[in-house]
C-alpha cells in the first residue's frame, strides 16, 4: 500500500526522500555529541574521584595497617562534602572488604556507576623502610545527577532535531506541491485534450519558471489542437460537401445518360443501315463508360464521406465465390483466359456485399491487365482468418509502385488513359473498402510475371457459425413477382372495385400493361418509347398523383410498375409502389430506378420484395427484368396470399 502511494505521488516520494535525509543529518551529529558528552562526564568524574581519594589516603593506610576498621571509616568521612560522592570501599590485599562508608540517603550504585569509581593502592613504610601494598581504596561517585542533565540533553537535542524535522517536512511539501500542484493541473489538462476537449484551461501560464515555460507550451499545444480540429472539420465539411455534390451531378448526369443509352437502342434495332447501327452501338458504349465514370466517383465520393458502413454477418464464402464466377468468369474466358474459384465453405465474418465489392474489383482489375494466362481466386485458413488471394499472369507491377497504385486515377501501363482499361479508380475503392471492412489487403507482385493481392478475413467462431444459417440468400437480383415483407391491408370498397372493373378490361393478345413513373420528363419518355417499341402497352406519369389517377380512371391494368425514386422533394417511388399495390389490392411486381441509391432505400426494397436498378440501366437489361416481372400472370392479392407466384 506504501509503495504504491509512493508510487502515485511524486509529492510523498519528494517528502520521504527529504525526511530521510534530514533525519541522517540530524541524528549523526546528535549520536557524536551524546557520546562525547557522556565521554567527558565519566573521565571528569573519575579524576574528580582520584582527587578526592588523595585526601585521606594515608589515614586510612595508617587505620588499614592498624587493622582498626572504625578508625578507617573515621578516616573516610571528609569525602562527604565532595559532589556527587557515593561510596567508599577499603579493599585489603586480596579484594576482601575491609571498611566502607556509604553517604546517607545514596542508593547502591549500578555497575554502570561503578565504572566511575576511582582505585587507589594503599601502600605502609614497615619498619624495615621498604614500601608494602597492603590494599585498595576505591572512590565511587553517583553519576543519577550527571546521567539526568545527559537525559535533559539528549531532550532538548531531539526536540529540536523534531521541530527541525517537522520544518523540513512542511517546507518540502510546500515547495514541492507547489511544483506538483501546477504539473497536476497540467497533467489534467493534457489529459483532456488528448481525450478531445480543447475548452480545458491551462493553468499557472503567468510564472516565468520551468513550469510557466511548460505551461506556455501546453498552451501553444492547446491552440494547436484547436487548429487542428477546425481543419479537420472544415476538411470533413469539405469532404461532405464533396460527397453531396458528387451524389446530386451524378443523379443528375444519369438521366440524361438514361435518356440517351434508351434512344440509342431503339435507333440501333430500327437503324435503316449498318453504319447507323454501328454509330448507336457507339454511343451506347461511350454512355456505359460514363456510367462507370460517375458509378466510381459516387462511390469514392461515399466512402471518403463515411456514407458507407459494414453491416457484418457470418456468411458462407462458397455462394460469394459462386456469385464473382458468374459474373467475371464469363469475361475472363471471353478473353481467353482461364479463371477459377475455390470450394471453400468456411464461414467468415464480413459484410458480404462490400466483400463481393472489394473482390470483384480485383478480379475485374486482373482480367484488365492479364493478356494471357490465367486469372485464379484462391483461399487458405492461417491463425484464425482466411485469406482469398486474386492470382494473375499479368503485367506485373514495379516494386516501386506498390503503394501508387492504391492512389486515384493511378494506372500501370496505360500511359494513353485507354478507358478499355478503366479510369484508375477500381484500386482505390478496394483500399477504402478494405479500411471499411477492416480487412486487411496487401499486394506482391513480379514485373511481367503477375501480381497477387491478397484479402485477409476473419473466421466465424465455431459457435456462431454452427448456429448460422447456411442457406444464405444469393447474390443475384431479386426474382420476378417479388412479395412485401409484410402484407398490405386489405383494399377498401371502392379500390376493389376499379380493381374488378380493370381486371374485366379487355387486353389485346399478348399486350403487357406496364406504368412508368419518372419526374425527368426525358427519361419518361424514352423509357416509355422504348417499352412501347418492345410491343408493351406503357402509361407514363411525372408524379404519384398521375400514376395513381391513370389507375383510378381506369386508363391501365398494369402487369407492372416501373417507377423511379427521386420523384420529388416529398414523394418517392418505394412509397409509391406501396400505395399502388394498396389501391389496386395486388401486389403487382415493381422495379426501382435511380441514379442515387443509398443503403437504407435499397434495405427498403428488399424488404418490400422490390427489384433495385441504378440509372442508367442497360436496355437489354431492362428488358429482361421486364420479362421476368411479367413471366407470372395474374399479380397476388395483397390481402391474405403472401406467397410467391409459382
Amino acid at each position: 500500500m506504501l509503495f504504491k502511494v509512493f508510487s502515485r505521488s511524486l509529492v510523498a516520494r519528494t517528502t520521504a526522500s527529504a525526511v530521510l535525509l534530514v533525519s541522517v543529518l540530524i541524528a549523526v551529529p546528535m549520536v557524536v555529541l551524546i557520546q562525547a558528552d557522556v565521554r567527558n562526564t565519566r573521565a571528569e568524574l573519575a579524576i574528580r574521584a582520584e582527587m578526592a581519594t588523595r585526601i585521606v589516603l594515608d589515614d586510612v593506610a595508617k587505620a588499614l595497617w592498624d587493622l582498626d576498621p572504625e578508625e578507617a571509616v573515621e578516616a573516610l568521612m571528609p569525602l562527604r562534602s565532595i559532589d556527587s560522592f557515593a561510596e567508599a570501599v577499603i579493599l585489603g590485599t586480596h579484594g576482601e572488604r575491609f571498611a566502607s562508608f556509604r553517604k546517607p540517603g545514596v542508593a547502591a550504585l549500578s555497575e554502570a556507576a561503578a565504572a566511575t569509581a576511582a582505585a587507589v593502592p594503599l601502600t605502609h613504610q614497615d619498619r624495615t623502610g621498604a614500601v608494602r601494598n597492603i590494599g585498595t581504596l576505591l572512590v565511587r561517585l553517583d553519576t543519577g545527577p550527571t546521567d539526568a542533565a545527559i537525559r535533559h540533553h539528549v531532550m532538548v537535542l531531539s526536540g529540536v532535531g523534531a521541530v527541525t524535522l517537522l520544518l523540513v517536512v512542511l517546507g518540502v511539501v510546500w515547495a514541492t506541491r507547489g511544483m506538483t500542484l501546477p504539473i497536476a493541473g497540467m497533467t489534467r489538462a493534457m489529459a483532456d485534450l488528448a481525450a478531445g476537449d480543447v475548452s480545458v484551461d491551462v493553468p499557472v501560464r503567468h510564472r516565468d519558471d520551468e513550469i510557466g515555460r511548460m505551461a506556455k507550451a501546453l498552451a501553444t499545444f492547446r491552440q494547436n489542437a484547436i487548429d487542428l480540429r477546425v481543419a479537420k472539420e472544415r476538411a470533413e465539411q469539405a469532404v461532405a460537401s464533396k460527397a453531396k455534390f458528387m451524389a446530386a451531378a451524378s443523379h443528375d448526369l444519369r438521366q440524361p445518360a438514361q435518356s440517351l443509352l434508351m434512344l440509342t437502342a431503339m435507333l440501333r434495332a430500327t437503324a435503316p443501315n449498318p453504319k447507323v447501327a454501328e454509330s448507336a452501338r457507339k454511343i451506347e458504349q461511350v454512355v456505359m463508360t460514363l456510367k462507370q465514370l460517375l458509378d466510381e466517383l459516387l462511390e469514392v465520393s461515399r466512402l471518403d464521406a463515411g456514407g458507407v458502413t459494414a453491416n457484418k454477418a457470418v456468411h458462407e464464402v462458397a455462394d460469394l465465390f459462386d456469385a464473382l464466377d458468374s459474373q467475371y468468369g464469363p469475361v475472363a474466358r471471353g478473353k481467353g483466359l482461364a479463371f477459377t474459384v475455390p470450394q471453400h465453405r468456411a464461414p467468415v465474418v464480413t459484410d458480404r456485399l462490400l466483400l463481393q465489392r472489394l473482390l470483384g474489383n480485383l478480379i475485374d482489375n486482373a482480367i484488365r491487365y492479364t493478356d494471357s494466362g490465367q486469372v485464379q481466386v484462391a483461399c487458405l485458413e492461417s491463425g484464425g482468418s482466411l485469406i482469398v488471394e486474386v492470382r494473375d499472369t499479368g503485367i506485373g507491377i514495379p516494386e516501386d509502385r506498390l503503394d501508387a497504385i492504391f492512389e486515384e486515377f493511378h494506372q500501370i501501363g496505360n500511359p494513353e488513359r485507354n478507358r478499355d482499361n478503366g479510369i484508375g479508380l477500381g484500386l482505390s475503392i478496394v483500399k477504402r473498402l478494405a479500411t471499411v471492412l477492416d480487412h486487411p489487403v496487401k499486394v506482391r507482385s513480379t514485373l511481367g510475371k503477375g501480381s497477387v493481392f491478397s484479402v485477409t478475413i476473419p473466421l466465424a467462431p465455431i459457435e456462431a457459425a454452427a448456429a448460422e444459417s447456411v442457406a444464405v440468400e444469393p447474390l443475384a437480383p431479386v426474382p420476378a413477382a417479388p412479395v412485401p415483407a409484410a402484407p398490405i391491408p386489405a383494399p377498401a370498397p371502392a379500390a376493389a372495385a376499379r380493381m374488378a372493373t380493370l381486371a374485366d378490361a379487355p387486353a389485346k393478345e399478348g399486350e403487357i400493361a406496364i406504368l412508368v413513373i419518372d419526374d425527368d420528363s426525358f427519361v419518361l419518355s424514352a423509357i416509355s418509347m422504348f417499352l412501347t417499341s418492345a410491343g408493351h402497352r406503357v402509361v407514363g406519369a411525372s408524379t404519384v398523383a398521375e400514376g395513381l389517377r391513370a389507375v383510378e380512371d381506369g386508363s391501365v391494368r398494369p402487369d407492372a410498375v416501373i417507377a423511379d425514386y427521386h420523384l420529388s422533394a416529398t414523394e418517392n417511388g418505394l412509397d409509391f409502389i406501396a400505395e399502388l399495390w394498396t389501391r389496386l389490392g395486388l401486389r403487382i411486381p415493381a422495379v426501382l430506378i435511380s441514379g442515387r441509391l443509398d443503403g437504407a432505400v435499397t434495405s427498403r426494397a428488399a424488404e418490400m420484395g422490390v427489384t433495385v436498378a441504378s440509372k442508367p440501366i442497360m436496355p437489354d437489361r431492362l428488358s429482361t427484368l421486364v420479362a421476368a416481372m411479367t413471366a407470372s400472370r395474374p399479380a397476388l392479392s395483397v390481402a391474405g396470399d403472401t406467397s410467391r407466384p409459382a
